[in-house]
């Protein structure tokens, strides 16, 4: 396996095989600086629960707003009952704990920072799966798109996209649409040059069970 960071995808590999996309989240340091400041000066005023409002956002803004999955549509029907059909959306559970914990000692976040980008591609799930006969064409065309959805205010609309294409233009959209700074994502590969066409079985496979964020197939 080989990892490669944004600015080194003109050295991948042409070989066949599978890769993943990953996204290594980041704490900025002056957002930091400043969330630990604001959560002090909230103590000091007497204001604990404001303080945890900030930590929650901060949370949000930061970190998880990056990673919520998509809705999911569903169904409901039984005999002779009412049919109820629509979309559900991912709600993420900030522990209670977790932001007090926070609140009583802001420079928690000094370690969250520094381990959460540590954490990846170790502990992380990764964002896309795929695979191609030519790594490198096929990773230069997803930074091509990331780029061109970066620069573009119309919404994606699939009826724009062939079937074939539908996947790429997905991911490269919803980058955008989580506001993912294109230069924290990295791409790890494994080349199968000597397995004739596997890479298409294992692509498979490994989406059914790593369930990647953007882009299931």
């Amino acid at each position: 396996m080989s990892i490669f960071y944004w600015r080194e995808l003109n050295n991948t590999p042409i070989t066949p095989g599978v890769y993943a996309w990953y996204y290594k989240p980041e704490i900025n340091l002056c957002d930091q600086n400043k969330i630990i400041e604001d959560i002090n000066r909230l103590k000091m005023e007497g204001n604990k629960q404001e303080a945890m409002h900030a930590v929650r956002d901060f949370l949000h803004n930061n970190i998880f707003r990056f990673f919520y999955e998509e809705p999911y549509k569903v169904e409901m029907k039984g005999p002779l009952k009412p049919k109820y059909e629509g979309e559900i959306e991912h709600k993420f559970n900030v522990s209670d704990t977790l932001v007090e914990r926070i609140v009583n000692d802001p420079q928690r976040f000094s370690t969250i920072k520094r381990v959460l980008e540590l954490s990846v591609p170790d502990f992380a799930s990764p964002i896309y799966i795929g695979m191609s006969e030519r790594l490198r064409t096929r990773l230069l065309q997803h930074k091509e798109l990331i780029e061109r959805y970066a620069s573009q205010v119309s919404p994606f609309r699939e009826s724009n996209v062939s079937d074939g294409d539908q996947r790429d233009h997905s991911f490269a959209h919803a980058i955008r649409v989580r506001n993912i700074t294109p230069t924290r994502l990295f791409v790890i590969i494994h080349e199968l040059s000597d397995l004739d066409d596997s890479y298409i079985d294992i692509e498979n496979i490994l989406n059914r069970i790593h369930y990647p964020l953007l882009g299931r197939n």
